[in-house]
């Protein structure tokens, strides 16, 4: 009978990080098992998954990635009516707009609010609008030529479900070295940390008597407590004058 390894195993043996292992798993895209609430992994199930994937990839590799700089607003549609989920064409686009504004020469743009909060709970949360920390200047070039129209201060492509704001302001210091970033069709999306989305939802939580976002917080905060970086999360609540609200989810949670 074969052995069954843990997060931590699989992401040491694949090279990835935790957080990877586990949306993997929680969409299905990864051969896993629950015990005991939770994951755990069969070695000869993960080498027949690899051989699959080995597979698909030598099959595919003649088709060249989507430049963004070719990319119409016919195209966009294209490209995202290949992928099965909301979420998946959400972050694709994200990712096709992230290479266009690198190409630019601007900074990658970051997914914050109730679309972060989507990403980490697989789901499990639903938003429309996708909440983007990102200069002006970029969307105001691209977006228009992907069939977006700017209504106040929301750019919208209805066809594709498509709603995007991006209000400016920057990340704290930090945070942008704590990003997550996302493959999704061949491109990559950057989404605000963890630890700083359960930071937000704390706030929101404290500061504005918010008890969905207090529900949210708890959420996030059960299923990925192994993997947070508690001295982190720790200053980000003194900072955010929510401590006494971290201190106690850490004590139902322990």
């Amino acid at each position: 009978m074969d052995e069954l390894w843990d997060v931590k195993t699989v992401a040491l043996r694949l090279g990835l990080s935790t957080r990877t292992v586990y949306q993997l798993a929680r969409d299905g895209r990864i051969p896993g098992i629950r015990v005991g609430g939770r994951w755990r992994f069969r070695p000869s199930d993960l080498g027949r998954w690899l051989e699959a994937n080995a597979q698909g990839r030598a099959e595919s590799v003649s088709e060249a990635p989507v430049s963004p700089a070719a990319l119409d607003a016919a195209g966009l549609a294209d490209v995202l009516s290949r992928l099965p989920s909301s979420l998946e064409k959400r972050l694709a686009f994200i990712g096709l707009l992230t290479r266009a504004c690198v190409g630019r020469g601007w900074q990658p743009p970051v997914i914050v609010g109730g679309q972060a909060v989507e990403f980490y709970s697989a789901g499990g949360y639903a938003t429309v609008d996708i909440d983007l920390v990102s200069a002006s200047e970029p969307l105001d070039e691209i977006l228009p030529d992907w069939g977006f129209e700017r209504r106040g201060r929301h750019w919208i492509r209805g066809d594709l479900g498509l709603i995007v704001e991006a209000p400016g302001g920057r990340l704290a210091p930090g945070q942008r070295e704590r990003l997550t970033e996302v493959e999704v069709a061949g491109t990559s999306a950057y989404v605000l940390g963890l630890e700083d989305v359960i930071i937000d939802r704390l706030a929101a939580c404290v500061h504005w008597s918010s008890e969905n976002d207090c529900r949210w917080a708890e959420v996030l905060f059960g299923v990925h407590r192994a993997d947070l970086d508690l001295d982190y999360l720790r200053a980000q609540a003194d900072e955010a004058e929510v401590s006494a609200r971290l201190a106690q989810l850490l004590e139902e949670t322990a």
